[in-house]
Parts: C-alpha cells; structure tokens; sequence
C-alpha cells in the first residue's frame, strides 16, 4: 500500500470518528507561538469539537498551540491529530 493511499484511508476513517459536523469557514487564523511570534493560517471548516486548518509552505506548528479565529470570542488551545501535505487537523481542548 503506498504512503499515499494509506494517508487517505487514515482521513477515511478521520471522517468516520468525527463527533461534530464540520462547517466550512474560510477564515484567516492566528497561531500563537510563543510570547512574540504568530503565524497566520487558513482556517477551513470547524466543528463544535475541531477545525481544519491549511499552512504556508515550509511552516511547521508544534503538538499543542493557540488558535485565534476573528469568529470566536475567546481563542483555543488546540491539539494537533492528523497533518496531510499542508493541512492538519486539530481537536479544541476544554480550558
């Protein structure tokens, strides 16, 4: 099975386990990464649980990070559980 085939049916079986429905965005995000720096990024869809987010080229974010949405009052620490070419997927933590 090739690396590619097998990256599609872990997002198959992503899709499967997900709790919530995702909706479709389209929004610009802020990662925090550190005290100083920030990194912008393509939030694609969220749901109640996660979102979907696309990265610059060459940028790398850590497991565990800040996200601020323009959409949401508050920004959310988040968990990064899947990375396929330049998007990844992350579950909101409860503060």
């Amino acid at each position: 099975m090739s690396s590619q085939t097998s990256q599609s049916a872990r997002l198959q079986v992503a899709r499967i386990n997900r709790r919530g429905q995702r909706i479709r965005v389209d929004a610009r995000g802020l990662v925090k990464l550190g005290w100083f720096r920030k990194q912008e990024v393509e939030v694609r869809d969220v749901s109640p649980g996660g979102a979907r987010l696309a990265l610059p080229e060459g940028v790398l974010l850590p497991d565990e990070f800040e996200l601020r949405i323009p959409q949401f009052k508050h920004p959310r620490q988040c968990v990064k559980r899947w990375e396929c070419g330049l998007e990844i997927g992350v579950e909101f933590l409860l503060a």
